[in-house]
């Protein structure tokens, strides 16, 4: 399975426009204590986006994307402003547990027009969904949904226009660590060792675990934990089979190495998450 989809799948990635309309001066658009991801777009008039105490100015065709949990506040620059059109949207990713992909998510960026001018399909997807949803025509709001989905894999394929930085979408970049890591996605309870590991992208096992390192900003165990961790999760949640099987299926050849694992990274074990998440 190529390896962005399968992280995707993981995290259960869904999202929507919920407003798309001129706004007259002055107003002010607070958000605090989101659990989803927000995104704006300026379509017409000028405005403020203010986070972290600094205001950044925005005007026609800018784009902003905010991860989960950060507070700002979008509003008119002052009264003097002609009336701004914008439209807001969110994801909301409902395995946050599952941080392979959330640490590829930048805290905010801000994508101003002329950069969103390099990649015409990204502006084309912008177009598409604020009409589909001034529209209001039948079928509108599924259409919206699965745009916004898809305007999610499009920030994530360009990086949120980020190049030089690290992650998941730096690391598909290069074909050696990409191919170590869709065969890793394959199959992930496998036996795998970082000399294998390294085997697989043809690189040396110490050039591997240094560049692995530097793309993905974690060590290679680290990152082959983490994503067998949330298919344990997912098995935890959707199967009734026992803790030493589930441990078998994800890498682990023994219950008490798996229970330690599991409760190193989430301060539990295995059987307690199981009924946290029930409800239990």
């Amino acid at each position: 399975m190529e390896v962005l989809t399968d992280i995707l799948k993981g995290l259960r990635a869904t999202g929507s426009v919920y407003f798309c309309d001129f706004l007259v001066p002055p107003w002010e658009l607070p958000y605090s204590g989101e659990e989803r991801a927000m995104f704006h777009l300026v379509r017409r008039g000028h405005c403020q986006i203010a986070i972290d105490g600094a205001a950044h100015e925005l005007v026609p065709g800018d784009f902003v994307f905010l991860a989960p949990g950060v507070d700002h506040v979008m509003r008119s620059k002052d009264t003097g402003d002609t009336q701004t059109l914008l439209l807001c949207g969110y994801c909301r990713f409902e395995n946050t547990r599952d941080d392979l992909l959330m640490r590829a998510l930048p805290r905010f960026v801000i994508l101003h027009g002329d950069e969103l001018d390099e990649w015409p399909w990204l502006t084309r997807t912008l177009e598409h969904l604020s009409a589909e949803f001034k529209s209001g025509a039948p079928g509108s709001e599924l259409t919206v949904n699965k745009l916004t989905e898809v305007l999610l894999v499009q920030l994530l394929r360009i990086d949120f226009g980020q190049s030089d930085r690290g992650g998941i979408v730096a690391a598909l970049r290069d074909k050696r660590i990409a191919a170590a890591m869709t065969q890793i996605h394959q199959d992930p309870g496998s036996d795998w060792t970082i000399e294998r590991a390294a085997e697989t992208a043809s690189m040396s096992r110490s050039g591997f675990a240094r560049k692995f390192t530097e793309l993905l900003q974690t060590s290679f165990f680290d990152y082959l934990t983490r994503l067998r961790m949330r298919n344990a999760r997912e098995l935890l949640t959707t199967t009734s089979l026992s803790v030493a099987d589930i441990g078998e299926r994800v890498g682990y050849q023994s219950e008490l190495s798996f229970v330690k694992a599991f409760k190193k990274l989430h301060a539990m074990t295995p059987r307690a998450w199981r009924m946290q998440d029930a409800g239990g």
